[in-house]
């Protein structure tokens, strides 16, 4: 029978790689090497271990997914056209948002900056205080 890669057999058999690995050191799943000495099980093996293995049923049901993908594809991308067009416009309608919520922001700030202006020009001017020296109490 044929043999397939321990990533391979983790896909069929609905398990992790962890698994199998683990499997294979307790000597539950037997291995053997392929090409460049990576480990290779055999799909009986794997059905041995996993009696609900589905291999062939489950390869044939893709295919005829796949194919009604392809066939059907048509309306497939029209849909998908139509949401990413919706979503553009939902897109471009948060941008003017923000922008706008921007510009309001920017309005307040120069108000803001225009009060603390006016408010410095109205101020009155503090007097200078006379500084002394630090060395003058040595003249009394």
């Amino acid at each position: 029978m044929a043999k397939v890669s321990i990533s391979e057999a983790a896909r069929l058999a609905g398990k992790s790689r962890t698994t199998l690995h683990r499997l294979i050191k307790t000597g539950e799943l037997s291995v053997s090497t392929g090409d460049r000495n990576a480990k290779m099980i055999d799909i009986s093996e794997l059905a041995r271990v996993f009696p609900d293995l589905r291999i062939n049923a489950g390869e044939h049901h893709n295919e005829q997914v796949i194919e009604q993908r392809v066939t059907g594809g048509v309306t497939g991308v029209e849909q998908e056209n139509l949401r990413l067009m919706q979503e553009v416009e939902h897109l471009k309608t948060l941008i003017s948002s923000q922008q706008s919520h921007i510009d309001s922001l920017k309005q307040a700030m120069l108000l803001i900056e225009h009060k603390q202006q006016s408010e410095q020009v109205n101020a009155e001017p503090v007097a200078p205080t006379k500084l002394r020296s630090r060395w003058v109490f040595w003249r009394k």
